[in-house]
C-alpha cells in the first residue's frame, strides 16, 4: 500500500512538474525553433544547422537538435546569439530556473546570456560546466546568481527575448573546428523542499526546550499528546509551552540538547512553526550557535488565528531584530523560542504548543530593485559621476551610475538584487574618490577581513532608501556626534578590553563599540555619530562578554533602570553631545582616576575577616570615621565584576558570600565617598 502511495505521488509530482515547465526551444516545430547566428570567428554572419539528433539516447531521444561549431581558429568569446528570436521569451518572473541539454565530446562548458530585456532588466550571463562527454547532459542555469558580466545583476523577476550561447568561453580555438550539441531550452520553477528538524514523533527528531526568565528557569516543556489534533496538524504528538503569570517580557526556552538535525538555510529558506494560541499574540525565533561562527539571529510574527493550529513562517532573508541586524545565514544549532515576546506575564498561565518545525526552500528570492538618493550638497571637493560600488557588483568603479538630472545635488539611481546582506559605499570618479567610515555608524560594519569598513545594505523587497549625505548614514545637517567618555574608578580595565554595549543599538560587549584610551590618561572614549533625536539604553561593560557577565553593575543607584537591566539612558540627542562618567557609578564626569577627585586609597575604610573565606562566607567591618555610603564590588583575576552593591550609611558590618564562585583569588573593594580601599580575598 505505502509503495502504490508513493508511486502516485511520484506520477502526480511528475505531471505536475511537466504542466509547470515552459518549453523556450525543442527545435522539432516551427514554433518551438530557431538558428542562431554565429560572431567571433570565421563564421561570422552564418546560421547554424537544425540536424537530426547524432545520438538519441539517455536523456534525449528526440528527433532534432541544434548543431554548434567553434572554428579552429576563433575568439575566445566567439558564440551564437537567437536569430530570429524564440517565439516564447524566457520568462523568469517567479524565479524559474533554465535548463539546456547539450552533446560535447570534452569536458567544457556552456554560457548562457540573456539580452534584450522586455522590462528593463540589465543583460544577464553565466557559465555551467558539462560532467559528461559523448552522451548527452542537461545544464541548470540558476537566475538568482549574478551575472558573470557587469552591472553583475540576478536575472531572476526579467524576461528576456533574446538567447546567446558560448561553448567553452574563455577558451579560444584550439586549431580544429570543435562541434557540439544543445536542444530543449527549458524554463522550469524550482522544486519546493521540506526539510524537518523537530516533529516530536520520535527521540530522533524530537528535544525538550530549557525554560528562562520566569519562576521555570531551568525546568524543560514536555512533549504531549496533540491536544486538537484537526485541521494542519494531526500528528500524535506536539511540545506544550508556559509562559507563568510571572514571567519577563524575554522569557522565553531554548533546545536542550539541540536538534539532531540542525537549521541548515539557504537563499529563500524560510523556518516555519505551527503552533495552537488561545489569543492574539506572537512567536519570536530565534536561531543561535552558527556552524559558521555568524551572529545569532532572531525575528517576530503574529499568528493571525485561535483555537487551531496554524503555520508560521520566518522570513531568514529579513534582518535580525537584535545586534548586528544581519540576516540569517548558513547553519545554527540551537533554537530558542519566546511566545508574546516582549510581553510580561498578565498574571495568569498561559498555555501554548508547537509542533513541525522546519526549513521550507521554495526557491531562491526574487530580485529586488533599491532605489538610493545621495545627497552631495555637502561634499566640497570636484568631481564629475557618482556611483555606487559593492559586493553587488564586485566592487565596480562604473558598474552603477547614478544620475542628478535637474542638477539639485542629489543623485539616484537603482541596483536589483537578491534578498541578502551587501556591502557597498558611494564612490567617485572610478574610485577616485569614495565614502571613509569609522566603523562605529549605524549603517556600517567591517567587512570580513577587518580592514575595512562599508555601509550595509540589507535587501528583503523591493526598497527606496531614506536620501542621505555622501560619508553620513543619515539626511544632510542630520547626523550629531555623541562622545562616552568613562574613568574606571576602581576596576581595574580588562585586557580585552572596555565596550560601550546594549540598549538594543550598541551591540554586545566585545561587538562593534570598543572603547579606546589613546592618551593613557585612564579615561576610556568613544564617539559615534547618530542622527538628531537618537535616545537609547546603554551600559558600559569590562571586557569582551557576549553574555553581559561582564556589564557594569547600577542595581539600586539612580542612573541604572531597574525596568531594563539597570542600564543608562541616553535622552534624545539634539545637539554635538559628550557623556561623562565613571565604571560602576552615577558620577557625571569621568575624572574618577585623575584630576581633582582622584579618590585616595584609606586601609581604614574597611576590614576584612575570614579570609580565607570560611564555607564561602566573610565579613566586612567598615572603619567608624568613613562616613556615607559604601559600594562593595568583588572583583576576579581579569577584573571582571563578580559582587556588586551597596551598603547604606551607618552599617558596620556587611556579610559577603562567595558561594558558589570557583577556587581562586579575588579582591574586595569598598569605596566611600572620596576614599578606597581594596584587599585580597582567596576563595
Amino acid at each position: 500500500m505505502i509503495k502504490n502511495l508513493l508511486s502516485v505521488l511520484i506520477l502526480l509530482f511528475a505531471v505536475v512538474f511537466a504542466k509547470s515547465q515552459t518549453t523556450i526551444l525543442d527545435f522539432e516545430a516551427a514554433g518551438t525553433s530557431t538558428t542562431f547566428q554565429y560572431f567571433g570567428s570565421g563564421l561570422d554572419g552564418s546560421l547554424n544547422e537544425i540536424i537530426p539528433n547524432p545520438d538519441p539516447s539517455g536523456e534525449n531521444t528526440s528527433s532534432t537538435v541544434a548543431s554548434f561549431t567553434k572554428p579552429a581558429v576563433a575568439e575566445v568569446w566567439a558564440g551564437a546569439f537567437s536569430n530570429p528570436n524564440p517565439g516564447t521569451p524566457v520568462d523568469l518572473t517567479f524565479n524559474t530556473m533554465v535548463t539546456v541539454k547539450v552533446w560535447m565530446d570534452h569536458i567544457g562548458s556552456l554560457s548562457l546570456k540573456l539580452e534584450n530585456s522586455t522590462d528593463g532588466g540589465d543583460n544577464w550571463a553565466t557559465s555551467v560546466a558539462n560532467t559528461k562527454v559523448n552522451e548527452w547532459e542537461t545544464l541548470v542555469f540558476n537566475p538568482t546568481a549574478l551575472s558573470i558580466e557587469a552591472p553583475f545583476t540576478a536575472a531572476a523577476g526579467h524576461t528576456y527575448t533574446t538567447v546567446t550561447i558560448f561553448f567553452d568561453l574563455g577558451t579560444a580555438g584550439t586549431g580544429t573546428d570543435v562541434t557540439s550539441y544543445l536542444d530543449d531550452i527549458i524554463t522550469l520553477p524550482p522544486a519546493p523542499v521540506f526539510t524537518s528538524i523537530l516533529d516530536f514523533e520520535t527521540p530522533e527528531t524530537g528535544t525538550v526546550f530549557q525554560y528562562f526568565g520566569s519562576p521555570l528557569d531551568g525546568t524543560f516543556t514536555e512533549i504531549v499528546a496533540n491536544p486538537d489534533p484537526s485541521g494542519i496538524d494531526t500528528s500524535d504528538n506536539v511540545t506544550h509551552f508556559i509562559k507563568p503569570a510571572v514571567a519577563e517580557v524575554w522569557a522565553g526556552a531554548f533546545s536542550n540538547p539541540n536538534p539532531a538535525t540542525p537549521v541548515t538555510l539557504d537563499a529563500g529558506s524560510q523556518v516555519c512553526i505551527k503552533v495552537w494560541m488561545d489569543h492574539i499574540g506572537n512567536l519570536a525565533l530565534k536561531l543561535e550557535n552558527g556552524a559558521g561562527g555568524q551572529a545569532n539571529w532572531v525575528t517576530t510574527v503574529e499568528n493571525t488565528t485561535i483555537n487551531q493550529w496554524e503555520e508560521l513562517c520566518f522570513d531568514i532573508s529579513a534582518p535580525s531584530i537584535e545586534a548586528p541586524f544581519e540576516p540569517a545565514t548558513g547553519t545554527y544549532n540551537t533554537i530558542t523560542l519566546f511566545f508574546d515576546f516582549g510581553t510580561a506575564g498578565n498574571g495568569t498561565d498561559i498555555n501554548y504548543y508547537f509542533d513541525d518545525i522546519g526549513v521550507k526552500s521554495t526557491g531562491a528570492p526574487q530580485a529586488r530593485t533599491v532605489h538610493f538618493k545621495v545627497d552631495m550638497n555637502g561634499y566640497a571637493e570636484n568631481f564629475d559621476q557618482v556611483y555606487l560600488s559593492g559586493t553587488f557588483n564586485n566592487w565596480s568603479g562604473d558598474a552603477n551610475p547614478l544620475v542628478d538630472p535637474d542638477f539639485d545635488g542629489v543623485w539616484e539611481g537603482d541596483i536589483v538584487a537578491i534578498n541578502g546582506a551587501y556591502e557597498y559605499k558611494v564612490t567617485l570618479d572610478n574610485w577616485t574618490a569614495q565614502e571613509q567610515f569609522q566603523g562605529f555608524e549605524e549603517c556600517t560594519k567591517k567587512d570580513p577581513s577587518g580592514q575595512f569598513v562599508n555601509r550595509l545594505l540589507l535587501v528583503s523587497g523591493d526598497t527606496e532608501l531614506p536620501q542621505f549625505c555622501f560619508n553620513s548614514c543619515y539626511a544632510c545637517g542630520q547626523e550629531r556626534s555623541i562622545t562616552f567618555r568613562i574613568g574606571m574608578y576602581t576596576f581595574t580595565p580588562s585586557p580585552d578590553g572596555v565596550w560601550l554595549a546594549g540598549g538594543g543599538n550598541f551591540d554586545v560587549p566585545g561587538g562593534k563599540y570598543k572603547m579606546q584610551d589613546d592618551d593613557g590618561d585612564g579615561i576610556y572614549e568613544i564617539t559615534v555619530p547618530r542622527e538628531v533625536g537618537f535616545s537609547s539604553y546603554y551600559d558600559f561593560a569590562n571586557g569582551a562578554c557576549p553574555d553581559y557577565s561582564c556589564k557594569e553593575d547600577l542595581s539600586g543607584q539612580s542612573c541604572g533602570d531597574p525596568n531594563n537591566y539597570n542600564d543608562r539612558f541616553l535622552s534624545a540627542v539634539q545637539t554635538d553631545t559628550i557623556v561623562e562618567t565613571c565604571f560602576g557609578t552615577c558620577f557625571i564626569d569621568a575624572a574618577c582616576t585623575v584630576g581633582t577627585k582622584n579618590p585616595t586609597q584609606d586601609e581604614r575604610v574597611f576590614s576584612l575577616y575570614g579570609n580565607p573565606s570560611v564555607n564561602g562566607q566573610s565579613v566586612l567591618e567598615f572603619g567608624d570615621q568613613i562616613k556615607g555610603e559604601k559600594i562593595v564590588t568583588l572583583t576576579n583575576t581579569l577584573g571582571q565584576s563578580v559582587r556588586h552593591w551597596r551598603v547604606e550609611d551607618g552599617i558596620t558590618t556587611q556579610h559577603l558570600s562567595t558561594a558558589g564562585l570557583p577556587s581562586g583569588l579575588y579582591f574586595v573593594t569598598v569605596s566611600a565617598g572620596d576614599r578606597f580601599y581594596t584587599r585580597r580575598l582567596m576563595r
